[in-house]
């Protein structure tokens, strides 16, 4: 018998999970570089790429920025932060296992954005800098 695939689709969460990091992508990620630039919250961890920025920290420390994905951690699946108001069609749990089989388990946490097709790996979370946030946005030309 051949293993096959399942495609999973998302849909509305009955109750949200409580959130524990936010990502921003293209403008705004860009944004939410500038807003942590004017006043960073304390206790932050930041993980970017080149059209990314995703904190991760306690949810009254997360800052608020027009089009950010907010993400939190379903109770099946710990390694996995995913939209707060979207469930996946297969147990948590199960589509946990298959990204850890598929990606592995050293780059986790891992952040599920299923809008945007993609998955972050978010080992390197590090605590913010604005040295490095600055660079982060003069490197995309977004002062």
């Amino acid at each position: 018998m051949a293993a096959g695939t399942v495609a999973v689709t998302w849909g509305p969460r009955a109750e949200p999970l409580t959130p524990c990091a936010v990502v921003g992508l293209g403008e705004a990620a860009a944004a939410l570089g500038r807003r942590l630039l004017e006043a960073a919250p304390e206790g932050l961890l930041a993980v970017a790429g080149d059209d990314l920025l995703l904190l991760s920290g306690p949810e009254d420390a997360l800052p608020w920025v027009d089009g950010l994905v907010w993400l939190g951690r379903d109770p099946e699946a710990a390694e996995l932060l995913m939209p707060t108001t979207l469930q996946p069609s297969a147990p948590a749990a199960l589509v946990q296992r298959a990204l850890l089989d598929r990606f592995g388990a050293d780059g986790g946490p891992w952040a599920v954005l299923p809008a945007e097709g993609r998955v972050v790996a978010c080992a390197t979370l590090r605590p913010l800098e604005p040295e490095r946030l600055t660079r982060w946005l003069a490197s995309r030309g977004r002062p």
